[in-house]
């Protein structure tokens, strides 16, 4: 990887290398992903505090997910409009407002309002640390930076639910806020003091496209109001799940029509995915939230459900899954870098097909150790997939185009995180019934779970076969 930051590319001396910066960039976009497993945990206690319903407390994730995926598209034409250095410092003091207002909070209201605010602020910080990563490097040695991008994906979802069951047992559920404090500030010091000013890219700068934002607004929003509403009864024919949906698929559709007309003023510009690997990696980031987010979703109710698990014993489990992660972190990279994705890839997403399948067979008697191998062997396939299909998305993109395809691939990360995550929770709500679940309910509703997220990784070796691969481009 690129060892120091291109003066031309961040607008002044560098004082840090490319890794460092990555690293700096990192740790402001760790309070985000921390704050949504951490609330995730404590959901059923915030319900209980603030005299909540099942259907109203879901809302707490929801408008936290609906404002991160309307602010992506935004920050893709403000990173091209302004220093990328006061863009990030903006934003982590929005999201720092926001985890005030939250913790604060003694009623579902204000605790919305501070949830929006939060997602609001991580839509900016998510995308933005990508486009300034790829910025500073060049476009060279993306497999290194991704596996450095990608830290807090390997480590939300260990830290998470462990340090959030932590601090409600010893603490309270204010205290999932309150502690996005001390890392936002950290993260202003280091910003402040070492990134460079990433000044915008000569000639980027172009007026907003509202309409562009209006459509995708409307496909994002659709797309995951009708998911949520799906996941709350498991009933797709109601119109509260076909009437968003159909709105989300309209404003697709249209905005299609809209970037076909308007080329040069589209946020996201339909010329990306003329390259076989942009649009693959696209579909393979979609495909991903069955594996990444569902996997996610479903590991820790089974862990609880099947096995009787308190909240910060699953915590520990998952620390397994993390290891592995970790194991081939770099090793994704550096493979990815001198062979290209295409079969790190297909190789790693087969194999996490495979590791998949146990959890579906096991049950309380399993063997810890057991349970423990599969989650690790489960982790080493998940930095094979993200890392690399990340960076191929960005490969042979032209520098001008960084920001917009990050708002591509952001956009379909996300609505496949919500759909995953939704469907998986009706397959669970549709076998274990509408009374209390009995041994044998669970154990069908979580096999057919780990089954669904199995078959679903195997369709993403599909558009696998179009990412790049170095030995074709020698060819």
């Amino acid at each position: 990887m690129t060892k120091q930051l291109n003066m031309n590319q961040t607008g002044q001396q560098p004082k840090v290398s490319v890794t460092q910066m990555a690293l700096i960039l990192v740790l402001g976009l760790m309070a985000p992903m921390l704050d949504t497993t951490m609330t995730n945990i404590g959901l059923n206690t915030i319900l209980k505090d603030l005299d909540a319903t099942v259907n109203t407390i879901q809302w707490v994730t929801t408008a936290y997910v609906l404002a991160l995926g309307l602010a992506v598209p935004l920050a893709g034409w403000l990173v091209n409009q302004m220093s990328g250095r006061l863009l990030t410092e903006l934003s982590l003091i929005i999201f720092l407002i926001g985890s005030v207002m939250s913790g604060l909070a003694d009623s579902l209201t204000f605790l919305l309002i501070g949830r929006i605010i939060q997602g609001a602020a991580a839509g900016i910080i998510v995308p933005l640390v990508t486009t300034l990563g790829i910025r500073a490097a060049g476009g060279q040695g993306l497999g290194q930076l991704m596996s450095v991008v990608g830290l807090p994906i390997v480590f939300a979802p260990i830290l998470g639910p462990t340090i959030g069951g932590a601090l409600i047992k010893f603490l309270n559920w204010h205290w999932l806020f309150y502690i996005n404090i001390p890392l936002v500030l950290v993260a202003l010091i280091l910003d402040v003091v070492f990134l460079p000013a990433f000044e915008p890219t000569a000639g980027q700068r172009k007026p907003f496209d509202f309409m562009g934002f209006l459509l995708l607004v409307g496909l994002f929003s659709g797309l995951v109001i009708g998911v949520t509403n799906f996941s709350t009864d498991d009933v797709f024919g109601k119109f509260s799940v076909l009437l968003p949906v159909f709105i989300g698929l309209d404003c697709l559709l249209g905005y299609v029509v809209y970037a076909f007309e308007q080329p040069t003023r589209a946020l996201v510009p339909l010329k990306l995915f003329h390259t076989p690997n942009f649009s693959a990696s696209t579909a393979l980031l979609f495909l991903s939230g069955l594996l990444v987010n569902g996997a996610m979703f479903a590991l820790p109710l089974f862990l609880q459900n099947i096995r009787g698990l308190s909240v910060i014993d699953t915590g520990l489990y998952l620390i397994a899954l993390g290891a592995g992660m970790l194991v081939t972190r770099t090793q994704a990279g550096k493979l990815t870098d001198q062979y290209g994705a295409k079969w790190v890839v297909i190789i790693s997403l087969l194999f996490a097909a495979i590791t998949t399948v146990p959890f579906a067979y096991f049950d309380k008697g399993t063997p810890t150790w057991l349970i423990l191998i599969m989650l690790f062997l489960m982790g080493l396939s998940r930095s094979g997939i993200t890392i690399p299909v990340m960076s191929d998305s960005y490969s042979g993109i032209d520098h001008g185009l960084i920001a917009e395809a990050t708002v591509a691939t952001r956009m379909a990360q996300n609505i496949g995180g919500s759909v995953a995550t939704a469907v998986l929770a009706a397959v669970i709500a549709s076998y274990e019934g509408n009374n209390l679940a009995t041994t044998a309910m669970l154990h069908t509703a979580y096999f057919h779970t780990f089954m669904w997220i199995s078959i679903g990784t195997l369709v993403g070796v599909l558009p696998a076969f179009f990412l790049s691969s170095k030995s074709q481009e020698a060819a």
